[in-house]
């Protein structure tokens, strides 16, 4: 098995607000859809890998509590943190080393008061 997990829905009540939160945050373009009754903002992927997407819509309510989305934070923790508290997250776990050389990890709560992890191996 390549990824047990392969894709992920970040839960959002504006999407224009929240679009513009994590452009922000990645230092980069989402492309915004519309999927049926959805409206989403697709995260950048490469083809064969994991995926993701801002969603709004019925069912879809944001949440600071329950899963952890991790999103890349390139080239690392700490200009991630800046970026994403400069688009106005909230820090609520910071920068902590993973064992065994597997890099670093922080929770912000973005926009819509998700909780959000951010990975970097530095």
């Amino acid at each position: 098995m390549k990824n047990a997990v392969v894709w992920s829905e970040i839960a959002v009540s504006d999407l224009r607000r929240a679009t513009a939160f994590y452009e922000k945050l990645l230092d980069g373009k989402l492309k915004a859809e519309t999927f049926g009754p959805y409206e989403i903002a697709l995260f950048p992927h490469a083809a064969d890998g994991i995926g993701g997407c801002l969603m709004k819509g019925e069912g879809y309510e944001p949440s600071g509590k329950g899963t952890v989305t991790y999103l890349a934070a390139e080239p690392g923790i700490d200009a991630a943190l800046k970026r994403a508290t400069a688009a106005g997250a909230k820090v609520l776990m910071p920068k902590m080393a993973l064992p065994g050389n597997q890099g670093y990890i922080a929770h912000v709560s973005d926009c819509e008061g998700n909780r959000i992890g951010l990975h970097a191996m530095s």
